[in-house]
């Protein structure tokens, strides 16, 4: 199960079918896209998976020499019974996570974020509810330096500002109980580098990354270059 969360809270759950014709959960329809992530490579990889480890639907592009052959060595394979597109996200996830609130500070949220080594951070309000997600490369890279004698006032102002002013919102999140399949594409509709697990509350109970992805989806493979 999938769910939309903005400042006011949850705005959707259904399923990802559902949720994919939702335009929020595009990135191109962001008030603010993240970068593309196709250009560190990770967007092509969970592409990849998707298609050849197991298409969505049974509308996919037309059979390709590429594709053919991925096709045949996959058939030629032993049957794997945990395949990496049935696992749930609870077997992949990564918990507790990382959380900053909404009413804090930038220079507060990127403190966080440098002290636990995390590149992004799902966003709460006051109770514990999903409001919107911040990455590290985005908040430090909405400054606009200016001459040098203003520079350190422009960052001193940035990091001052709450979290909810520029936070993105509202974001897809996903439930233990989804399978990873959907997760990779959701992850490719939004252009997000991870999506929160929530619970039923909206309270978040973790993580699950393209990383994570990539990871259990290699290591499926045989590729198991995480160790």
């Amino acid at each position: 199960m999938f769910s939309i969360y903005g400042p006011t809270g949850r705005e959707f759950k259904g399923t990802l079918e559902q949720m994919r014709r939702v335009s929020q959960v595009h990135a191109a329809d962001r008030a603010r896209a993240i970068e593309p992530a196709a250009r560190d490579g990770h967007d092509s990889a969970l592409r990849e998976a998707v298609e050849f480890g197991a298409p969505l639907t049974a509308t996919m592009a037309a059979p390709t020499p590429h594709r053919a052959a991925a096709a045949a060595y996959a058939a030629s394979q032993q049957p794997v019974h945990h395949a990496w597109h049935e696992l749930l996200v609870s077997e992949v996830m990564h918990a507790p996570v990382l959380t900053v609130r909404a009413d804090g500070r930038v220079d507060d949220a990127l403190r966080q974020m440098a002290l636990q080594g995390r590149g992004q951070a799902p966003v709460v309000n006051a109770q514990g509810i999903l409001v919107g997600m911040v990455t590290r490369a985005e908040l430090l890279g909405f400054v606009q330096w200016g001459e040098a004698d203003t520079a350190a006032q422009a960052w001193a102002a940035w990091r001052a500002q709450d979290v909810q002013s520029v936070m993105l919102t509202p974001i897809p999140s996903v439930s233990r109980g989804a399978d990873m399949r959907r997760v990779a594409r959701a992850l490719l509709d939004s252009g997000l580098p991870g999506l929160p697990v929530v619970t039923d509350e909206g309270q978040v109970s973790g993580f699950v990354s393209r990383t994570d992805v990539l990871r259990v989806a290699l290591k499926d493979a045989g590729l198991d270059v995480w160790g």
